[in-house]
């Protein structure tokens, strides 16, 4: 860690151990939900269309998040915002999210307060849920392919308490027009403050409406397009987001795997790992001013290729260079039978002693912040974090197990083929 970063990280700490400015500077928008929310660790909040009806700026500043922001503003941590809580309870020497995102305004600390007008830096909006894979944690709110599957196949599960795979949660592609039309009419008041636009889905390089949104929009050279993509698309969305990049002052492509190969095709369902691989060169071989940066969720499945991953990186960052952006990873927590935390012990210990005797050889090859993020997940694998919802251990097995044999079903392999015998003997043990 460079020394000044350290500085900034533990200014932080001091000046507060419950503030983190993505509260007021961030907002993740879902438009086929009505959902909002200011970080994507805690569940979102409904946004009320009533008042959203008469100031559009509601579509960030909740009731909800008002009152969160002065709880932070008091002294008092949300209870919302307990995976950056039990990342740095668990481990005093381990760098949260909160940190990490806090460090780029450390200076607003001092100015912040609920303010139903304030305007975000960084917008992450959601259109639909057009997607063509069904990643193994997701469910039929954000993936049309999960939910052809859930309406024709409910899953249910005892700990499953959130309903992901019993119910449909939301037609395939559709949107709430009024709150799309709330969020076309506040655009304009609040993109001279935006820094970054980032759009997500589902996969909005398959989505009408993100297509028309983009296709609507003049100029706008001081804000950086961001676009979180599976990439398992044909080469003409490629060339098209490439062309209407122009329109702003860069584009970068958060690209999601959470493995390489079968792993990563067994836990994001409906990834095609080679096209992937090649959808990733056509954006680092342009001339233009495009960065790509891998991002990855890892669970119960994907935990078992983190170090292909992180190899990945590495030489994609040895290839391109400065184009590849720092990749970020982040911990499942629901469902929380695919957390990496149900894994018995032996395979924990197992898993973080490869990761040790891989960091003791190739971290010098990480940035501060990917180190962070591959500490974070020996952090779940050596300790024990403390789950937000008690749930029984038994349960989660059984639940897990149920899940595979499901998951099986849509997969071109099963995960028996895939995945360590020692995994595979555990699972046919519950």
């Amino acid at each position: 860690m460079k020394r000044s970063e350290n500085k900034t990280y533990q200014k932080l700490k001091e000046k507060s151990e419950f503030f983190c400015t993505a509260k007021w500077n961030e907002l993740y928008l879902y438009l086929n939900h009505g959902l909002t929310n200011s970080c994507h660790h805690p569940l979102p909040q409904e946004i009320p269309i009533e008042l959203a009806r008469i100031n559009p700026s509601v579509l960030h500043n909740t009731p909800h998040k008002l009152k969160q922001q002065e709880m932070m503003c008091k002294g008092l941590r949300p209870k919302e915002c307990h995976m950056c809580w039990h990342i740095e309870d668990s481990d005093p020497n381990a760098i949260s999210d909160r940190l990490i995102k806090s460090s780029e305004d450390i200076d607003d600390i001092e100015i912040l307060s609920p303010d139903v007008s304030h305007k975000p830096k960084f917008v992450e909006v959601v259109f639909d849920n057009v997607c063509n894979l069904s990643c193994s944690y997701c469910d039929g709110g954000q993936s049309s392919t999960w939910a052809n599957h859930t309406k024709k196949d409910p899953l249910v599960l005892q700990t499953d308490y959130r309903d992901l795979y019993s119910k449909v949660h939301i037609k395939p592609g559709s949107t709430i027009q009024e709150l799309n039309d709330i969020w076309l009419r506040w655009f304009p008041e609040i993109k001279d403050n935006l820094k970054t636009l980032k759009i997500s889905g589902g996969e909005p390089l398959r989505s009408n409406n993100c297509w028309r949104f983009l296709e609507s929009l003049d100029d706008n050279k001081h804000i950086s397009l961001a676009i979180n993509s599976n990439l398992v698309v044909k080469p003409a969305s490629i060339e098209k987001i490439l062309t209407l990049s122009k329109k702003f002052k860069n584009l970068s492509v958060a690209a999601s795997i959470d493995a390489p190969g079968e792993i990563g095709e067994y836990a994001r369902q409906g990834l095609d790992y080679d096209l992937f691989m090649r959808n990733c060169e056509t954006f680092l071989n342009h001339a233009g001013d495009t960065r790509l940066g891998i991002q990855a969720t890892i669970n119960i499945l994907s935990v078992f290729g983190i170090l292909d991953l992180f190899d990945m990186q590495i030489e994609l960052k040895r290839k391109f260079g400065s184009k590849v952006k720092e990749i970020y990873v982040t911990m499942v927590r629901f469902p929380e039978f695919q957390s990496v935390s149900v894994l018995p012990k032996t395979i924990k210990m197992s898993l973080a002693t490869k990761l040790h005797n891989w960091k003791d050889k190739n971290f010098i090859h990480l940035s501060e912040n990917e180190q962070h993020y591959f500490n974070k997940v020996l952090s779940y694998l050596s300790n024990d974090p403390k789950p937000l919802v008690k749930l029984s251990p038994k349960a989660l097995q059984k639940d897990l197990s149920s899940f595979l044999k499901y998951y099986d079903k849509y997969s071109k392999k099963s995960y028996k083929e895939i995945y360590p015998e020692s995994f595979v003997h555990w699972i046919g043990s519950l």
